[in-house]
């Protein structure tokens, strides 16, 4: 049975642009979303002294849920504040720095964009408007400004333009490729850069005070991790760097709070396949078609997002593999 196959992808694309119709028929197609009532009710949760996660979904991007899937969050020291991510929209960044400011009365001095995906970046324009700086890497800045417009056009057709009416996709105000530490007061914050593994650029974010990491989309935990613009290989190295830092708790790009190392594994295992499974297809003369025909090992089953997200990964990488060997026999 042919359950990942070419005619899935087609299907899936028709019944995506279909229920954009729709939704525009029922009238969920423009306005404010603040004047409609629209609200992501974050609630932060405060998983160490001063450290604060608003948790995102682990599902996909619907109407009703307006993209929240990202883990986003903030820390506090006796001065100042350092926001992590900025979330998928406008009204979510609106939300996430209302939310902080009832928290603490301290400012937030540097909201750290952890990569250029939406879900991280979208609600940047908030921050800069309320004259907070915005750092993300320099290897992410011209993905965003580059392929930020379409993606904001797929955004309206899952989720509806009342959610993503009023985005701006903006441009940090500086950018880094090296070590930084912030001083919140009495609370060091280091923001440590890696280059070319889930992305060209992320950033994670680590609380010396309280050991907490937040280590953006380099690490997912029972969801299957998207890969548009990975290197699995390199990513698979930063992925022991990251488990070889000093933290006693990992807050993941997507999934729930990490405390064992070992919650990090199926994530790795699961790049390890797609990577030697393609790899091997590709030597065996399988076409793309062959490759996409049996389902996700039943081991990865379970994870989220399992059937589109192995279909993309699946595409990217055979792309990529053949365009390898192509050079490889032009040179």
């Amino acid at each position: 049975m042919r359950a990942f196959s070419f005619l899935g992808l087609v299907t899936a694309l028709v019944l995506t642009v279909f229920a954009a119709g729709e939704l525009r028929a029922q009238g969920m197609g423009g306005g404010d979303p603040g004047r409609r009532g629209y609200t992501y009710g974050l609630s932060p949760e405060e998983i160490a002294p001063g450290v604060y996660v608003f948790w995102g979904a682990q599902e996909p991007m619907t109407p009703e849920n307006g993209a929240n899937i990202v883990n986003t969050g903030f820390i506090v020291g006796d001065e100042s504040v350092l926001a992590i991510d900025t979330g998928p929209t406008r009204l979510y960044g609106e939300e996430m720095l209302a939310t902080i400011a009832k928290v603490t009365d301290k400012p937030v001095r540097m909201a750290v964009v952890t990569h250029h995906h939406f879900d991280h970046a979208f609600g940047m324009s908030v921050f800069k408007k309320a004259n907070i700086p915005t750092m993300m890497h320099f290897g992410a800045r011209p993905l965003l400004l580059r392929d930020g417009s379409g993606v904001l056009q797929f955004m309206e057709i899952l989720v509806g333009a009342n959610w993503v009416s009023r985005i701006e996709v903006d441009r940090p105000t500086r950018v880094t490729n090296r070590v930084e530490t912030f001083d919140l007061g009495n609370r060091k914050v280091v923001v440590t850069p890696f280059e070319n593994g889930h992305t060209p650029g992320d950033l994670v974010i680590y609380d010396e005070k309280t050991k907490t990491l937040f280590a953006g989309d380099l690490a997912f935990v029972g969801r299957t991790p998207t890969i548009p613009h990975a290197d699995i290989p390199t990513w698979l190295d930063q992925i022991d760097i990251i488990e070889a830092m000093p933290w006693d708790r990992l807050v993941p790009g997507h999934g729930p709070l990490v405390t064992d190392r070992a919650q990090l594994t199926p994530m790795a295992d699961y790049l390890r396949y797609l990577d030697d499974y393609v790899k091997r297809a590709v030597a065996n003369g399988e076409t793309l078609a062959d490759s996409l025909d049996p389902p996700p090992p039943e081991r990865f089953r379970d994870l989220a997002e399992i059937g589109v997200e192995y279909q993309r990964a699946l595409l990217k990488l055979f792309r990529d593999v053949e365009r390898q060997e192509l050079d490889t026999t032009v040179r």
